[in-house]
């Protein structure tokens, strides 16, 4: 498996529009997980950190039960592996982002248990992923619910979700039971029934608010600004054109949402992340930009790797001293 994630990095060297590889990354895990699922836990820690947009911890996890269905007595049994399956070993030390990525692949993997029971898997994200310490994943772990459902990849996924899914007219209704996060996650991951309208700045805007305003119109546009970097292949003019005509009000979150996306999808692409908050600048929305990387600088990367140094050394002045070493909010 290291061996193939080398192999594609040397393939992105020579072909820079390869830069989004998330699936080849789960399909990497998945291959190995298959090898032999009762070692599924020991493949995680031996995925590459920075690469692929971490999709290879999402096709471990998955692997291993993409074709079992529990009842709810046997998925009390499996819990226990799941409540610390993401957090710190002594042959695992994940960054922030690496640990939120596991969580939302928990999200995935938790619809798999239940048979897409959406309300059942997003009860079990309250269990799996709000720690004790105060340590609160759940939004990432919902988002992984409802991507599931409505981003089907495979043949199994698809069998998954046969007749669940609901239309781009009932989506709100469907939506509308669940509390204000996990409503917030179904509304945002339903975007592919809205592709037409999304991937125009006026049609996301339009999009985004028919949530309230508050947290659950936060967390769609950062969900879909996140999303429509990818959606672009991390083309960087795309990106800086779409948020230019994103509103004053929420542009700012567009392009730090977008150079996010990008240093999280591959370290590689460090100065993509500058470059595109340098290009937020002179627009007036720079500061929300550079903030976010100063925020990624310690959660995206290890303490004192070169990486974050990479970061860190590229920021304007005015950031770098802080970079490296304020905590994530």
């Amino acid at each position: 498996m290291e061996d193939a994630f080398k192999v594609t990095g040397i393939v992105q060297q020579k072909d820079p529009s390869y830069g989004f590889c998330h699936v080849l990354g789960h399909n990497l895990s998945g291959r190995e997980t298959a090898k032999n699922p009762a070692k599924w836990k020991e493949v995680i820690p031996r995925c590459p950190m920075g690469m692929c947009s971490n999709g290879c911890i999402h096709g471990a996890l998955q692997e291993r039960f993409r074709k079992e269905r529990f009842s709810d007595k046997e998925i009390q049994v499996v819990l226990p592996d799941l409540n610390d399956i993401c957090d710190e070993k002594p042959n695992w030390h994940p960054t922030g982002m690496e640990q939120a990525t596991c969580y939302h692949a928990l999200g995935h993997l938790l619809m798999y248990l239940t048979d897409a029971d959406t309300k059942k898997s997003s009860q079990l994200c309250e269990t799996v992923a709000q720690k004790p310490d105060g340590r609160d994943f759940l939004t990432v772990c919902y988002d992984g619910v409802f991507m599931q459902l409505f981003q089907p990849l495979e043949p199994e996924d698809f069998a998954l979700v046969k007749g669940k899914t609901p239309t781009k007219e009932s989506l709100k209704t469907f939506c509308s039971p669940y509390e204000t996060r996990p409503r917030a996650s179904c509304w945002s991951e339903g975007w592919p029934l809205y592709f037409d309208q999304v991937k125009n700045p006026s049609g996301l805007v339009s999009f985004c608010s028919v949530l309230e305003e508050g947290i659950m119109r936060e967390r769609c546009y950062n969900g879909m600004f996140f999303v429509m970097a990818a959606q672009f292949q991390l083309n960087m003019e795309k990106i800086i054109a779409f948020c230019r005509e994103i509103p004053l009000s929420v542009r700012g979150r567009c392009f730090a949402n977008s150079a996010g996306r990008v240093i999280e999808t591959d370290v590689k692409f460090i100065n993509m992340s500058l470059a595109i908050c340098a290009a937020a600048a002179t627009m007036g929305a720079g500061d929300e930009c550079y903030n976010e990387l100063v925020a990624y600088s310690q959660f995206n990367f290890h303490a004192g790797s070169a990486s974050q140094k990479e970061l860190c050394d590229g920021l304007p002045s005015k950031w770098r001293a802080n970079c490296g070493s304020v905590p994530v909010q």
